[in-house]
Formats: structure tokens, C-alpha cells, sequence
């Protein structure tokens, strides 16, 4: 068996903290730099000394800042490398199309293929992060790894094996085998267990931890 945690970063660090920012860069790259907030490492450390989360073998993570310093915790505790991979990144927000989609955040996931203006679609970023989760499969079949990325990259890719419920204030409700899995809005961080026989999935699982309560971390 092989088993894969999917853990979306710690809380980041509010837009609101943000006086100024005179730069060239563009809103992607902007986005990547976005660090952890102080609550947000001490939630990462937190997580890391989870029992769930102990012997693990590889570490992947997005390119983002946010995901590195929430694995960070994990690769020092055990003397683990990362694996950085863009196509574990978050999906491109674009610019949210209000007035032909007023429900956009809702309609992303209803329809795969509904993007925002110079966004990404859900297929397409379900497709290229499952682009990694096979190369993982593949390389290291019955270990335990650790992927790093982000709410919508992970639900996402989610949603190629579960059932979405319905999504309403941005409480998602999913289940796999029919079974309710989550029911709330993602928090940060937030863990999913996926567990594989060779590259068959076997069970997904929602992972809450007592000692992180519920912070969605913008």
C-alpha cells in the first residue's frame, strides 16, 4: 500500500499586513511569495509532530513559499529532502468574471471547465496535479509521502475520485464511496490521507488534528 497526505499550507500571512508593494512582478509570481503568517509556523511545527504524520519517506511540495515553510517542519523533524514541483502550485485565480458569473466561486466546481478570466479550469488543474501523483505512484510504490500544495489544487484533484455533495459559502461537502468525507470550509493546514494499492485508490480520509482548530488562513 502506498499512502499519500495531501496537506494544504499553514496560514499565511493577511493581505491586510501589507502597507505598499512597489513591483514590477506580476500578480503569479506575487502570489508564490506569499509567507506564512506567525500563527501560521507555529500551526506548521504543530502538524509536524503529529503522530499521523511520522515516518515519512519523500516530501513533495508546490513552488509557492507558504507550502516549502509548511513542510519544513517535516523535513527537519525527520531529515527529509523536498521534491519542488509547479504542478502541485495553486490554481491560476485569474480575474473573477462577476457580472456573466455572479456565483463563480460555486460554479468552478460544479463545472470543470469554468474558468475565470486568464484562470485556471478545475480539469486543468486536477490534470497536471495528478501528472505528479503518478510519477509518485510510480517511483514509490508502499512509502509515505507528503505533498504539499494548496485548498482548490487539492480539492480539486479530489474530486477525481470523490463526489462533490454541494459547495455553499465555501463549505465544501464531498464523498467518497459514498461516504461523507468533509463537510466545512478547508482549513490551514488541512490533511488528506489517500491511500493506494499499486496505482488503485483504496480509501480517502479526512485527517482532523484536536490541536489545530478550525482557521481558514486566507
Amino acid at each position: 500500500m502506498t499512502t499519500i497526505y495531501l496537506i494544504r499550507h499553514s496560514v499565511r500571512m493577511p493581505q491586510n499586513q501589507i502597507e505598499s508593494y512597489n513591483t514590477i512582478q506580476n500578480e503569479l509570481l506575487k502570489n508564490e511569495k506569499i509567507i506564512l503568517s506567525i500563527e501560521g509556523e507555529k500551526r506548521a511545527e504543530i502538524l509536524s509532530k503529529e503522530k499521523e504524520l511520522q515516518n515519512i519517506d519523500v516530501v513533495y511540495s508546490s513552488n509557492c513559499v507558504r507550502a516549502l515553510q509548511t513542510a519544513k517542519y517535516i523535513m527537519e523533524s525527520q531529515n527529509l529532502k523536498v521534491n519542488i514541483d509547479e504542478r502541485l502550485d495553486e490554481r491560476r485565480v485569474g480575474i473573477a468574471n462577476d457580472k456573466e458569473h455572479p456565483n463563480w466561486f460555486e460554479e468552478q466546481y460544479y463545472d470543470e471547465n469554468y474558468k475565470t478570466v486568464n484562470g485556471e479550469s478545475q480539469k486543468e488543474v486536477r490534470n497536471r496535479f495528478d501528472e505528479v501523483i503518478k510519477i509518485i505512484l510510480e517511483k514509490y510504490k508502499d512509502k509515505r509521502i507528503a505533498v504539499f500544495s494548496h485548498g482548490y489544487a487539492i480539492t480539486f484533484y479530489l474530486l477525481k475520485y470523490c463526489e462533490l455533495v454541494n459547495i455553499e459559502d465555501k463549505r465544501l461537502k464531498i464523498k467518497f464511496k459514498n461516504k461523507i468525507i468533509y463537510d466545512n470550509r478547508i482549513n490551514a493546514p488541512e490533511v488528506f490521507k489517500l491511500t493506494f494499492n499499486d496505482k488503485d485508490i483504496i480509501n480517502i480520509e479526512y485527517l482532523p488534528f484536536t490541536k489545530l482548530p478550525y482557521n481558514e488562513g486566507k
